[in-house]
């Protein structure tokens, strides 16, 4: 296989999360003599010795040939491998021997980087010096074989008439969830009950049918089910009509009654919706819930057999955002280094301050200091410098007395946490720093009151700290998914109310009790809750508001950034799922802040989007129209590291404003002119 360099964009973005800043400079690379790295700067291209597949355990080794712009092979310079996710190195992340372990199923991305002068103009990127990437191959590891079908317990009871999906998990050799094995269906009985191959059971009479479940590797299992005469004589729907904008969500009562008029329980009814006047978008979910992104009249039908009730939904368009919504305040421009996160808050001289920290490109060994008193002309104050090549996390304590910045790539190794005396918020002085057992680097922290909740690069792990003295921080717990194994990783954590929302990059969102009190957890003692994954990974933040948890991604492509956010309903917080989502198509989704029923979320190359998260959550909100307002951060020539090109990183709402930074361009106030609502 043979791969020209990959787009820059995403090759950036693929060794800024493959490999951790603690790789970020020459001399904790693989040693290389002059003359081998020199060698390195004519390679343009690589072909790869590698298997296309796998099984999860083996061992495989990868190789790359390399060649200069005339397709010469080039044999002094040195390779260097790393992948992420399926395939472990034996030998380090940036492994030069090329030797792997498969652990994870899919398709992983193997990149080969070539060691170059550490010091060469233009040849590094994201911090990462003397490597340059030539090219990548994917493997798609497959999992353990399939032992055994695990069958869920009905979701209805089986009264004929009715029809409802089956549920199988295939469980592998090694007792764990198969990754990508699918289960077929059959019925031995089928004038009792047919089911298709993907699992809809549809009993049309009474009696006893047997279920047959089989997956690969001839693995099967068998259920008997007693089917039941259905005792429903009546199906009525309340509201019987309903007038309601795009986005807002209708919940149906629907009461099946029996021929003494009682309500029938657990059984599966069908949902459909018709467009009477338009071929708009609308759904109905099998709780009884609709809700429409187009407006127009529509007809919601609920059926059982021969039985059916109706309703009428009426859909207006929600009011469309206006230029003069949301309007530019002030930018505080930084055009010399790459910005990151941000903190606002009130200091105790009763002033205003913005703290943002400063990614890799252009330094990334310093914190601003912004005065924001007056947000129409914002002041630039100070900076605190730290051995850092990234300061990515910034945030301040509850009683703004102390602040915390976060080190990774320290030259010295000796990454973890500083924290600030915020006396004289204007000029923070460093008073301590902790970096025992914290030394890979500290992506985020979120402060709990005294608790420090920090997320360790090295571990994967979230390390508690006390911070009850400032000056004295120190180790009081962990704690870690999946304890002793390497595949995994922690990007953030937020934490309220007694839950910690961690989020777990492939593992998505783990649930925590730090505090709640409902499952025992304390804040130096956690006590796991519950956790929802996705398909694609990549869970990058999470904020709980009301009963739900916005969830969102980070993801990479050719294209630029994507990814979107997840909406997870956890009024049942042991039972976390998936209602909706906001998604906009051409950009990618970074942090964000809920707060008073409204999102505020950078989105990366799409700006600050304002999103209406008020009440009930169904469906996609973007197509809903629940975008209210949207600003682009981008800078004027001069005003910026990277001119005319946003890259939103962090939103906070402040006094009535809203603080932005970006990555190219530093710090940005908004205003957002909020609609009111007029009440007769």
């Amino acid at each position: 296989m043979s791969l020209d360099r990959i787009p820059p964009q995403a090759a950036r973005l693929f060794l800024a999360l493959a490999l951790a800043t603690g790789t970020a400079s020459a001399e904790q690379l693989p040693s290389v003599t002059p003359e081998q790295a020199q060698a390195g700067t004519r390679v343009t291209s690589a072909t790869f010795e590698a298997p296309a597949t796998a099984q999860r355990g083996d061992t495989l080794s990868i190789r790359a040939n390399l060649y200069d712009a005339d397709g010469n092979l080039v044999e002094d310079a040195v390779v260097l491998f790393t992948a992420r996710g399926g395939l472990r190195a034996l030998d380090g992340r940036m492994s030069a021997s090329g030797r792997f372990v498969a652990n994870t199923p899919g398709t992983t991305t193997v990149v080969a980087l070539v060691r170059v002068p550490a010091d060469a103009e233009g040849r590094g990127f994201r911090g990462i010096r003397g490597v340059v990437q030539i090219g990548s191959t994917d493997v798609v590891v497959r999992d353990y074989p399939a032992a055994s079908i695990e069958i869920a317990e009905l979701a209805y009871k089986p009264y004929t008439g009715t029809s409802f999906k089956l549920d199988g998990t295939v469980i592998t050799d090694h007792g764990a969830e198969h990754a990508t094995a699918t289960v077929t269906w059959r019925s031995e009985n089928p004038s009792v009950a047919t089911v298709t191959r993907s699992g809809v059971f549809m009993p049309s009479e009474p009696g006893t049918a047997t279920i047959v479940a089989s997956t690969e590797n001839g693995v099967s299992e068998r259920m008997s089910v007693e089917v039941i005469d259905n005792p429903v004589e009546d199906l009525n729907i309340s509201p019987s009509t309903a007038a309601v904008r795009t986005g807002d969500v209708v919940q149906f009562d629907v009461r099946p009654l029996d021929a003494a008029g009682r309500r029938v329980e657990d059984i599966a009814l069908s949902y459909s919706v018709f467009g009477l006047d338009s071929i708009g978008g609308a759904y109905v979910y099998e709780d009884g819930s609709f809700v429409a992104e187009d407006p127009g009249a529509f007809r919601v039908v609920v059926s059982m057999g021969g039985l059916a009730a109706d309703a009428l939904v009426e859909v207006e368009a929600r009011p469309a955002p206006t230029v003069s919504d949301v309007t530019l305040v002030d930018h505080g421009a930084v055009a010399h280094v790459s910005t990151s996160d941000l903190w606002v808050f009130e200091g105790n001289d009763g002033r205003d301050y913005a703290y943002t920290g400063t990614h890799a490109r252009g330094g990334g060994e310093r914190m601003f200091v912004w005065d924001v008193t007056d947000p129409a002309a914002v002041v630039l104050m100070d900076s605190v410098v730290v051995n850092a090549r990234v300061v990515n996390d910034v945030k301040v304590s509850a009683d703004a007395s102390w602040a915390i910045i976060t080190r990774e790539g320290a030259s010295n190794r000796r990454n973890g946490i500083v924290v600030l005396d915020l006396a004289n918020p204007a000029h923070p002085r460093i008073i301590s720093e902790l970096t025992d057992s914290l030394t890979a680097g500290i992506h985020n922290v979120w402060i709990n009151g005294n608790v420090v909740y920090s997320v360790n690069d090295g571990t994967s792990a979230m390390h508690i700290l006390d911070l009850s003295d400032p000056s004295a921080p120190r180790h009081v717990g962990r704690w870690e998914l999946r304890p002793g194994e390497t595949d995994k990783s922690l990007h953030d954590v937020w934490a309220e109310d007694g839950y910690a929302y961690l989020s777990y990059w492939d593992d998505g969102l783990v649930i925590l009790d730090v505090g709640a009190g409902t499952h025992g957890g304390t804040p130096t003692e956690p006590v796991f809750v519950s956790s929802f994954a996705y398909g694609m990974g990549n869970t990058h933040a999470a904020w709980r508001e009301g009963n739900y948890v916005f969830l969102g991604d980070e993801i990479g492509t050719s294209d630029g950034m994507r990814g979107y956010v997840h909406i997870v309903d956890v009024s049942d917080i042991d039972n976390p799922r998936e209602v909706g989502k906001y998604e906009v198509p051409e950009a990618g989704a970074h942090n964000l802040w809920v707060e008073d029923g409204l999102m505020y979320i950078a989105y990366y190359q799409g700006g600050l989007r304002i999103v209406d998260v008020s009440g009930e959550l169904r469906g996609d909100l973007y197509r809903q129209g629940r975008e209210v307002g949207r600003y682009r951060t981008s800078a004027a020539i001069g005003e910026g590291i990277t001119p005319l090109s946003a890259m939103a990183w962090g939103p906070q709402p402040h006094k009535g404003n809203i603080f932005v930074s970006d990555m190219n361009s530093g710090l940005w106030v908004i205003k957002y002119a909020r609609p009111q609502v007029l009440v007769p």
